[in-house]
């Protein structure tokens, strides 16, 4: 059992549309009262009511643009048209609330889940129940970024996730070649040599996946490293 909170705006406004659409539903037997019901739709309400004006503007703003670049430096033969006109904000608008929307309905949802009489299978009709996505090791690809470790030698970050592991491959300027295995990020090159003192070189690095003793899924982006011989 996991819940969440969506982290866009348009997704935490669905998010909050469906729970209001049913939790009436489910409101007595969780013990949820008809003043927490209120207050987390007056919180829809205005954050809806904000993000749409919002959405508004910007586009305003976008076509001010537009029009600012077009009276600037032209396009063609193109006329300038009429300068966009500014919306204005509604003159009826929802109550406002208060600040913190979102930790409010997080406090409800913690409300909602201490019921005894709550179940995964409510949580995921009011849309509060993270969404479990099935792990395919198939579809794994490493993300690897550079790294240095103290002693100046080579190697890279990434994560492990669900796999046991990853296998390192390295070029060096005389083709790709099998390097190590790593079970524990980050991964340090410490085989190979580094080139000579006062000179520079750069090696390329790719990772795959392991899972259950064999490779999986596809291989990261080759990630370019300079390295410096030692002094």
């Amino acid at each position: 059992m996991a819940t969440y909170i969506e982290r866009t705006d348009e997704g935490f406004i669905l998010q909050l549309q469906r729970f209001c659409d049913r939790i009436n539903i489910y409101a007595a037997p969780l013990g949820i009262t008809p003043m927490q019901i209120a207050a987390v739709d007056a919180d829809k309400d205005l954050f809806i009511a904000v993000f749409e004006e919002m959405v508004t503007f910007r586009g305003y703003a976008e076509s001010l643009t537009n029009y600012k670049n077009l009276l600037r430096y032209g396009n063609g033969d193109e006329i300038l048209g009429v300068i966009p006109t500014a919306p204005v904000i509604p003159a009826v608008f929802p109550a406002l609330t208060a600040a913190n929307a979102q930790k409010r309905f997080a406090e409800l949802i913690h409300t909602i889940t201490c019921s005894p009489n709550y179940t995964v299978t409510i949580g995921e009709d009011l849309g509060i129940e993270a969404p479990v996505t099935p792990f395919n090791p198939a579809e794994g690809k490493p993300e690897i970024k550079t790294l240095y470790s103290t002693g100046g030698l080579p190697g890279f970050m990434w994560k492990k996730g669900r796999y046991q592991g990853v296998e390192v491959w390295i070029n060096t300027g005389t083709g790709w070649k099998f390097l190590d295995k790593d079970f524990n990020p980050d991964f340090v090159d410490k085989q190979t040599p580094l080139p000579a003192a006062g000179t520079s070189a750069v090696w390329k690095y790719k990772a795959i996946y392991l899972y259950k003793g064999e490779q999986a899924g596809q291989w990261s982006e080759e990630l370019s490293i300079t390295v410096y011989g030692a002094v």
